[in-house]
């Protein structure tokens, strides 16, 4: 029985190691990445600004944000995040040429690149479901994009 088990250790292994070959494949960076890049995902949450009517109008305050941030997004990117400034277009009721210089909605974007794993997917997941539920928002819209990372130091 002994080698019976020592056979199927055996098979499970193997079957792991080729479960893995086939999820994480060979090399997964991008084409053309430096072969010392990490492959890694780049997210973007795209977050207006915009309050609706029917939840009180107005616009997601600097502090509300802050706020926001504080509260939602520190907690689960500890490792780091960037959050840029946009202003959003799109067609649809209540954005027309006219507001092209200035965009129909300032919006905030959350930017985090990081190694892929559930954890990180849930995160953002948190993070839209968050901000769409704090702010009556009718969507988060969610970019995904793979990268080839790399942290670049002074020598010393």
């Amino acid at each position: 029985m002994k080698q019976t088990l020592s056979n199927f250790t055996a098979l499970l292994l193997f079957m792991g190691f080729v479960l893995a070959l086939v999820v994480l494949g060979p090399d997964r960076r991008p084409e053309g990445c430096a072969e010392d890049s990490m492959a890694w995902v780049e997210t973007r949450l795209f977050m207006g600004r915009d309050i609706p009517a029917s939840a009180g109008g107005g616009e997601v305050s600097d502090a509300q944000w802050l706020d926001f941030t504080n509260a939602e997004i520190i907690p689960r990117f500890k490792k780091g995040f960037t959050v840029l400034d946009g202003a959003g277009y799109w067609h649809g009721e209540g954005c027309t040429v006219a507001d092209l210089p200035g965009g129909c909605e300032r919006s905030k974007i959350l930017l985090v690149q990081y190694a892929p794993s559930a954890e990180a997917e849930l995160a953002l997941d948190a993070v839209a479901n968050a901000y769409h539920a704090r702010f009556s928002q009718q969507s988060v819209m969610r970019s995904d994009h793979k990268v080839c990372t790399q942290f670049i130091a002074a020598d010393s």
